[in-house]
């Protein structure tokens, strides 16, 4: 190859020295792909999509297929199954007759010249990751409504919107010009979500881009109040970063009575809200926690990311040990960036990391399974959860929050309080930007400023289950974890009467669901015993030592009644055949935590804190948590 570069640079140089001079032959123009889509009965959630597809990307014939999944949503949700009537007409009218591959892939015919490709596709989910359409408004999501080509995705694709209702507008964050959206390929097709209808579009600016606010549906609370919030988030979050890697982005919101969730985009986020929640403060931090993480994302994950995490394979599923870092610490950013915009208190903070600080130092799946394994095992496991799940897994946005949490405290103290997990962030994002990160990266990060070896902190919390350690949180933040027995945690006048405790004390390990409340063993925990006994998820409690039972919370209130080391006869039901199971009571094991300020904490201590949370060292102890219901 050495010789052949040296031949072409000689054959130049002779061409330059006769002043032979080659016209600049012009780049070939790629035809991009037209699509049109059109109502066909918004009542029925029905929609048309026809894709013209150029004559030159269908001369060897082609595979059009939809994806299996959308990126962001972890699961294969076989869109296709929503799509039917594929039919294909080149452009004097014949039709062709199409042979479907498989579930999700349609071969089209050798052509000489361009063709229609349409398709029905049905749209009655309302989530962030589905299609959902009606006479009120039209949501679409790019991978569960465009079939692409599969040897040509770098094709340019022109949209286009007709016999919509003349009221409504489109919202997206792709280029508008001339009627028609524009998205360079098939990939930021599929990152830009549509929102069409009567949406209410407001608008800001923020350091250095625009930024777009599309609601849709009635609610109680102040719109005003909610995008001056944005703002504050949004400005936070790009000051980190040192600006916005993008020029304009979208949100769109869409409220829906117990609806909820949020999906990344590139340069937009889809977000999903209960139009009721505002008639407290509650509701308000709510929605901020949701826009703070979903924004967060326009760095961790849609660009810093695991180079498997795009270009994406949307056949099948894309395996990464990483979403615990995209996930779990966008997870706690989300918190940070809040808090430090002011739209979030440490008080409501402090309180849901207390409690999720109880409930997964106790879950039994974290002595199991490692944040890496269950970021890997995300498409089987975590959006499919069996009875089985809380004790065979964890959660890697809940603890992948914690552990965010902890490395931070990490950081912070072998910096002696300069740095902290923002600082991670932007020094990844200087080195890495857009160009793919390893976890090898993120460990020489954390090492380069906590000043730590990151073997010990991987070892024992990302790599392999195990316990949560507040140590250096503590120490880097003048705080205590204070942990209390249920009976400890009693209201006040109910302490006074030291009788009471003793019905705080009973446990033998089962846990009921809440809805509905039926006494129907929703979880046993390992070792406890009533899985030593033999209970088991599924079976109905029909009465406990022959007092009939038919709610769970009078299964809770039978087994409180009797003392520890005492004996419980549960007259159970399985399959049709009723049994009695004799179980021993054990002293609950169970403590909630509050995450508290220490008395003793220094006055460097309270400079690191304001600096980490941008709100003032707490002084009175946040309201601390009764202990969960449902589990004795």
């Amino acid at each position: 190859m050495k010789l052949q570069f040296e031949v072409l640079g000689m054959a130049l140089g002779l061409m330059m020295s006769g002043e032979v001079l080659m016209a600049k032959q012009p780049a070939p123009i790629i035809k991009p792909i037209r699509v049109l889509v059109r109502p066909l009965n918004l009542a029925q959630h029905e929609i048309e999509v026809t894709l013209e597809l150029p004559g030159e990307a269908l001369t060897k014939g082609a595979v059009v297929a939809l994806p299996a999944w959308t990126p962001g949503s972890y699961l294969v949700r076989d869109y296709a199954r929503f799509v039917d009537r594929v039919m294909l007409k080149d452009s004097e009218g014949r039709d062709y007759r199409l042979e479907k591959v498989d579930k999700q892939r349609w071969q089209l015919p050798a052509l000489k010249r361009s063709a229609f490709l349409s398709y029905r596709v049905f749209c009655n989910e309302l989530s962030v990751r589905t299609n959902h359409v009606d006479a009120i408004h039209a949501q679409l999501v790019g991978a569960a409504t465009f079939l692409y080509l599969e040897q040509d995705p770098l094709r340019p694709i022109e949209v286009r919107f007709e016999g919509f209702p003349s009221t409504w507008k489109v919202a997206s964050s792709l280029t508008f010009k001339d009627g028609t959206y524009h998205a360079s390929n098939y990939e930021e097709l599929v990152d830009s979500p549509f929102e069409l209808g009567t949406f209410r579009l407001h608008s800001f600016h923020a350091l250095n881009a625009d930024f777009e606010f599309a609601i849709t549906g009635e609610h109680n609370g102040d719109e005003a109040r909610i995008l001056e919030g944005t703002k504050k988030i949004v400005t936070q979050a790009g000051t980190i970063f040192g600006g916005f890697p993008f020029s304009r982005y979208t949100f769109l919101l869409t409220f829906s009575p117990k609806a909820g969730g949020g999906l990344e985009h590139k340069n937009s986020t889809s977000l999903l809200s209960d139009p009721f929640r505002f008639n407290k403060s509650a509701g308000y931090e709510g929605i901020f926690g949701l826009i703070s993480h979903e924004f967060f994302h326009v760095w961790n994950v849609k660009r810093l990311h695991d180079p498997v995490l795009g270009p994406f394979d949307y056949s099948r599923e894309n395996y990464t040990k990483l979403l615990w870092f995209h996930e779990g610490l966008t997870d706690y950013m989300d918190n940070l960036i809040a808090m430090k915009a002011g739209v979030v208190t440490w008080s409501t903070v402090t309180k849901e990391w207390s409690k999720r600080w109880a409930e997964n130092g106790e879950r039994p799946g974290r002595m199991e399974q490692s944040l890496e394994e269950a970021s890997f095992d995300t498409w089987i496991r975590f959006y499919k959860p069996t009875e089985f799940t809380p004790n065979s897994t964890v959660d890697y946005y809940e603890v992948g929050a914690l552990v965010g949490l902890m490395m931070d405290a990490q950081i912070r103290v072998g910096s002696k309080g300069s740095k902290g997990m923002e600082d991670l962030f932007a020094l990844l994002w200087q080195r890495h930007g857009e160009k793919g990160l390893t976890d090898a990266d993120i460990r020489k990060a954390y090492q380069e400023l906590s000043g730590l070896d990151p073997e010990p902190f991987w070892n024992a919390h990302i790599r392999h289950g195990g316990p949560l350690d507040s140590a250096a949180i503590e120490a880097a933040y003048g705080l205590k974890f204070e942990a209390k027995a249920p009976w400890e945690a009693l209201p006040t006048e109910d302490l006074k009467d030291a009788s009471l405790a003793r019905f705080a004390k009973s446990y033998v390990g089962l846990e009921f669901g809440t809805t509905p409340d039926v006494p129907i063993i929703k979880n046993v925990i390992p070792g406890s015993p009533a899985f030593t006994a033999g209970l088991s998820y599924g079976q109905e409690i029909l009465a406990v030592n022959g007092w009939r039972t038919t709610l769970g919370t009078e299964v809770q209130q039978r087994i409180s009644d009797v003392p520890v080391d005492d004996k419980i006869l549960f007259t159970v039901v399985e399959r049709g055949r009723v049994t009695t199971i004799s179980v021993t009571v054990i002293e609950n094991p169970r403590r909630t935590f509050a995450i508290l300020p220490n008395p003793a904490a220094t006055d460097e201590q309270k400079v690191v804190f304001t600096k980490w949370t941008g709100q003032p060292f707490p002084t009175q102890p946040p309201l601390q948590l009764r202990p969960k219901s449902g589990n004795h």
